[in-house]
C-alpha cells in the first residue's frame, strides 16, 4: 500500500493517541521538553491546534470540550485528531490556500506544518511520560527536510516559533535529529 502524505500523518497522529491513552494520571502535570507546557497543557496546545487548522481547512468540527479531565482529554484528543485528517483528505484540500499561523499557504503546507507540530510534540509527549514515540522513519526524514527550509525563513530569537537549532549527531535517530533542528536539547 503506497503512503501519501495525509495518510503518514494519520499514522503520526495515530502514534500521539496511543501515548495519550498511556498517560498515566501523576504524569498529566509533568514537564515536557516544550519548556513552556506540562504534559496536559502539551496535549491541550495540540487539541487546539488540530480544530483550528480543521477550521482553516474547512471543515466544521465539534469545539473541543472544555472537560479537563484526563479521561475526557484522551477522548477529546481522539475526535480532534480525526476531524482534522479528515479536512486534510477532502477534495481540493491540499491545493486551496489556507491561513495558517505563519500566513497563507497551500494546505499541502498547512499539512507539512501539523505533521512536523505532531512530530515534535509527539517526541515532547514521549518523553515526557518515559515512553517511545515509534514514528515511521520516511515520514519523520521527509519533514525533517522540509523543516530545514522552513526554519530557513523563520524569523529567529525572541517570539519566534522555535528555539534555535541545535547540532546532533549524523547517527542520532531521525526524530531527535529534527527535535534539535527544532531547538530541543536532544541529551537530557
Amino acid at each position: 500500500m503506497s503512503t501519501t502524505p495525509v495518510t503518514a500523518f494519520a499514522g503520526v497522529i495515530d502514534t500521539i493517541a496511543h501515548l495519550v491513552e498511556a498517560v498515566e494520571e501523576e504524569r498529566w502535570s509533568a514537564p515536557t521538553p516544550c519548556t513552556d507546557w506540562n504534559v496536559q497543557q502539551l496535549v491541550d496546545h495540540l487539541v487546539a491546534g488540530q480544530h483550528t487548522f480543521a477550521v482553516a481547512m474547512g471543515a466544521q468540527p465539534p469545539l473541543p470540550a472544555p472537560d479537563p479531565a484526563p479521561e475526557a482529554l484522551k477522548k477529546t484528543f481522539r475526535t480532534s485528531a480525526a476531524a482534522l485528517v479528515a479536512a486534510f483528505e477532502g477534495p481540493g484540500a491540499l491545493e486551496r490556500t489556507v491561513r495558517a499561523p505563519i500566513g497563507e499557504v497551500p494546505g499541502a503546507v498547512a499539512l507539512h506544518l501539523q505533521t512536523i507540530e505532531h512530530l515534535m510534540h509527539g517526541w515532547d509527549l514521549a518523553r515526557a511520560i518515559g515512553q517511545k514515540a515509534l514514528f515511521d522513519e520516511a515520514t519523520v526524514e521527509r519533514e525533517t527536510e522540509f523543516a530545514r527550509g522552513l526554519t530557513a525563513q523563520l524569523p529567529s530569537g525572541p517570539g519566534a516559533p522555535f528555539a534555535p537549532s541545535r547540532t546532533a549527531p549524523e547517527d542520532a535517530p531521525a526524530l531527535d535529529r529534527l527535535a534539535a533542528l527544532l531547538g530541543r536539547d536532544i541529551t537530557e
